[in-house]
């Protein structure tokens, strides 16, 4: 009865224009601006959309899909709940048809919803209380097709095209922000990633480390919320975006780490390959310079040859950087100085400034300068008070390599209430503190249990000796 009656009213509608600002609107001028100014197409369309939202709290996904295709060709600015509660409905259609031919119709139209929403995100942002950014809607297609197309397509799925999804929302999102991209979707990427690489490691090797450094950026991104949030006293809210963010950022260090991707020995065979193509090209200069940075090959030959040829096309803040530890590594202190001092200068900001200062903590720390590592540590608050928490953050790792244990736990402890972004790493350093401190302890009382042992048996020894005399 339903479907004859979609068929009649049908009749009575033309499709709408262009999209456009519907900023103030209301429901029902949107869907005039489809259907026309007619009262009765407007109370039937709002009928739709109370029979599209009620079948989707009912789980009815069967009428929810019919309510959804008069919605979508008829009333298309209705309401967002048209492509944020489509795709759900489709991945419930997916999973509970068993016929393959229309469980590809499904996962095409699906598919076909996120390019629509694409395409309209001006339009539906102009009334939507909450904004959504191009990387959001990346970023959720993303996820669908990586829960979908494995039993849609079969054989014929391919992992790369997943990982092309992701990579193209991570790329949105650390262009253009993503307010509701979730940790979820930041730990697959990267899952997905770690698999590519691991069917094609020869070829996929420097993109899976940028994948690192774009997926984590991300994340920190998403963490920085926390403390805007923090800021405008929503404790709560930050909270839980610590917890929705800080355990994928983890994972993701974790499953990096576990990849044995960022072998020093073998990123510098590849850059030393590349250094012929990449010497004219100063955006790949740049980005091998990060790159190799980021995985401790910043004091191999290969690296301060990249930094030279960057610095002669074009010197940025990231090659003086790399000059100034080429100057340390042969002793020259001085210019050393006086590259990190030209990295400062480089920058446009003093916000820069103060990231800038703590990449040069980073190097100093890595050649075992620690006062300086230091030193730079709490320039970097000076220029920019919103980094103090990475910056005590780094003088705890700090006082961790020199072995001032109780100094590095009071320095997280300052980084987690100085910055609720950092928290989560700050504890997680506290903790591996504390088991080694433990550890120590545990080997230091079994070596004087060994040593009060061994005395014990001198002593018998002696006495036997000098009682058998």
């Amino acid at each position: 009865m339903k479907k004859q009656t979609i068929a009649i009213l049908l009749a009575l509608f033309t499709t709408g224009a262009t999209a456009q600002n519907f900023e103030g609107s209301t429901v029902e001028d949107r869907i005039t601006h489809s259907t026309g100014n007619n009262e009765d197409s407007i109370k039937t369309a709002k009928g739709y959309i109370t029979m599209f939202q009620q079948a989707g709290a009912n789980k009815d996904y069967a009428d929810m899909y019919i309510d959804f295709q008069w919605l979508k060709k008829y009333a298309p600015f209705a309401v967002n709940g048209i492509y944020t509660q489509g795709p759900f409905m489709f991945y419930n259609l997916i999973n509970a048809e068993q016929d393959p031919a229309k469980k590809l119709k499904y996962f095409n139209e699906m598919m076909e919803l996120f390019d629509l929403r694409q395409k309209n995100l001006d339009a539906l942002n102009s009334f939507a209380k909450t904004k959504s950014t191009l990387g959001d809607v990346l970023s959720v297609k993303a996820e669908y097709y990586n829960w979908t197309a494995p039993s849609v397509l079969g054989q014929k799925f391919d992992l790369r095209e997943s990982y092309k999804n992701f990579s193209e929302a991570i790329k949105m999102v650390n262009e253009h922000g993503g307010r509701e991209i979730t940790g979820s979707f930041l730990q697959t990427f990267f899952l997905v990633s770690d698999a590519v690489y691991k069917a094609m490691p020869n070829t996929m090797r420097e993109q899976y480390l940028q994948d690192y450094l774009d997926s984590k950026d991300a994340c920190e991104k998403m963490l920085q919320l926390a403390k805007e949030a923090q800021a405008e006293g929503d404790a709560e809210r930050a909270q839980k975006l610590v917890a929705t963010y800080d355990a994928p950022l983890a994972a993701i260090e974790q499953t990096f780490a576990q990849s044995g991707a960022a072998d020093s020995t073998q990123l510098i065979a590849i850059y030393t390959k590349k250094f012929d193509t990449y010497k004219n090209d100063i955006n790949k200069l740049n980005s091998s310079l990060n790159l190799m940075q980021q995985n401790d090959c910043d004091e191999s030959d290969i690296y301060y040859q990249y930094a030279e040829a960057a610095y002669a096309l074009e010197p940025s803040f990231t090659s003086a950087i790399g000059l100034a530890q080429k100057s340390q590594k042969e002793g020259q202190l001085d210019k050393m100085l006086e590259y990190y001092n030209k990295a400062l200068e480089l920058a446009s900001s003093d916000a820069r400034r103060g990231a800038i200062c703590l990449n040069i903590c980073n190097g100093l720390t890595k050649s075992k300068q620690y006062t300086g590592a230091l030193t730079y540590a709490e320039k970097g608050i000076a220029y920019n008070p919103d980094l103090t928490g990475k910056a005590y953050l780094k003088e705890a790792n700090i006082y961790t390599l020199l072995g001032q244990y109780q100094e590095a736990i009071a320095y997280c402890d300052k980084a987690a209430e100085a910055d609720i972004t950092v928290s989560g790493s700050a504890t997680r350093l506290k903790e591996n503190i504390k088991k080694v401190q433990a550890n120590q302890a545990a080997n230091a009382a079994a070596l004087k249990a060994y040593n009060d042992f061994k005395a014990r048996q001198a002593a018998e020894e002696a006495f036997w000796k000098s009682g058998a005399k």
